[in-house]
């Protein structure tokens, strides 16, 4: 796959030995600790066998906590972005990835086997390599990184660190073995269980139970052949061709007060912001491929998403709508070129379609500026504390606006959280960043104008 490259790069100690413990732990009188040192005193034959039998009626047999305690810490170089958004779908791992707007044109793109092999492959190749000139004269003249980006496609390379347990590593392998799931996302998480079997071959024996789908915690499916659901929510709020709509109003429980909430945040009770948690607002909300990176890795958040292959077919249906242009490009002499940028793209998209190419394996000739429907949960706590992250002027802009705009609604649809679902240096108290913006300056006016939003 030339150069890409996984790496594994720590476990947290032997995860099989660790997770067997634990596991007999739950039965003995003994601790895992003590459970521990038993068995390192056995043979290793004796050892082995004794954690393969543990683990195949433990985690084998459904219980996803044992394979939690097992944890993979990965380095991924230079696989490309649409792989990177399928690691970043399961909501318990975690990553940290290199930024897009540190993105360099000698970095390059990747193209699946199928289109090297493909006539096209020139065409495509042009088309991609036009992207990364572009998105280089637009940074060269002033545009910043971050809006610059929209323009790349996915198949930009990147690197990514990933830290997950087995039980999610065996969720993600499941959930990338489709035929609708691009081929190098498949290979990328291939790797990663192979190296992790060979460290802990007993935690990752097909047993059964810890393949059953039921017992995963849901995440999104950006890669799926269809979401009925989905289907309806954007059929009825597509229409009114807003960005952010409550798509279902929260419940309203009268023992969650102003106190309440005063007392979970000014005093750090941690007893209240768990109660919190039981506060619901849902959203349906349109973004770019860029800012659904982003959201998606606001792992409290839970998000379903519109498959991406249905978004891609909206744009074709009636060109532009699903095409998200930044404002200093759209005020810029860019954005004619912008837009023929991206009708380029996508056009390479349908044309790889037409000529048979397997979806899966065109979709990331698809620039970051592709927008698509992600419908968002957010309880009390993430009212608080996620939209206070994403409000902070240090945010990307588009999902600044978005959670500008879900704060919104927000405060009025329950104004007990007036004062309090705000930026993150209102809320803490003091600005968390290492270059504080005025913004709590500002805030001593009576309104503050917040990218084109009058905030009271």
């Amino acid at each position: 796959m030339g150069d890409l490259k996984v790496s594994l790069m720590a476990t947290c100690g032997d995860p099989q030995l660790i997770a067997a413990a634990g596991a007999l732990g739950c039965f003995e009188e003994d601790s895992s600790a003590k459970i521990l040192e038993g068995l390192l005193a056995l043979s290793t034959e004796e050892r082995d066998k004794k954690c393969k039998a543990v683990l195949k009626n433990s985690f084998g047999m459904g219980h996803g906590s044992v394979g939690d305690q097992g944890i993979f810490i990965f380095s991924i170089e230079n696989l490309p972005r649409s792989a990177t958004l399928q690691l970043c779908l399961p909501e318990f791992a975690s990553h940290l990835q290199q930024s897009l707007r540190r993105a360099k044109p000698d970095r390059g793109f990747y193209l699946p086997k199928k289109i090297i092999d493909d006539k096209y492959i020139s065409i495509a190749w042009d088309i991609l390599s036009e992207s990364f000139e572009f998105y280089q004269e637009m940074s060269a003249a002033g545009i910043p990184g971050e809006d610059a980006r929209y323009i790349l496609p996915l198949y930009t390379k990147t690197n990514i660190q990933t830290a997950l347990s087995a039980r999610e590593l065996c969720h993600l392998r499941a959930a990338s073995n489709k035929d609708v799931t691009p081929y190098i996302v498949w290979f990328v998480v291939e790797e990663m269980w192979r190296f992790a079997h060979e460290v802990a071959p007993y935690l990752f024996e097909d047993f059964g139970a810890n393949y059953e789908p039921l017992a995963w915690y849901p995440s999104s499916q950006l890669f799926a052949d269809k979401n009925l659901t989905m289907d309806r929510l954007v059929d009825k709020y597509a229409a009114k061709d807003c960005k952010v709509a409550l798509v279902y109003q929260p419940w309203l429980i009268g023992a969650i007060t102003a106190r309440t909430i005063h007392e979970a945040v000014k005093n750090r009770n941690e007893a209240e912001l768990a109660n919190l948690k039981h506060i619901h607002f849902e959203f349906l909300v349109k973004m770019s491929l860029a800012c659904f990176h982003q959201a998606t890795r606001q792992r409290t958040w839970n998000q379903s998403v519109e498959p991406i292959y249905d978004a891609a077919q909206a744009d074709f249906d009636n060109p532009f709508s699903r095409m998200f242009a930044p404002a200093s490009i759209k005020r810029s002499d860019f954005a004619d070129k912008y837009r023929e940028m991206y009708m380029k793209m996508m056009s390479l998209y349908i044309k790889l379609i037409q000529r048979n190419m397997p979806r899966s394996e065109a979709i990331g000739v698809v620039p970051h500026s592709l927008m698509v429907y992600d419908w968002i949960h957010v309880n009390g706590w993430n009212a608080i504390h996620a939209i206070g992250k994403r409000t902070c002027e240090k945010a990307q802009l588009e999902i600044r606006h978005i959670a500008w705009a879900m704060a919104k609604y927000i405060k009025t649809a329950m104004p007990i959280f007036e004062g309090f679902v705000e930026p993150q240096c209102v809320t803490y108290g003091k600005c968390p960043e290492k270059d504080p913006c005025d913004y709590l300056e500002k805030r001593k006016r009576k309104t503050v104008k917040h990218d084109g939003l009058h905030i009271d």
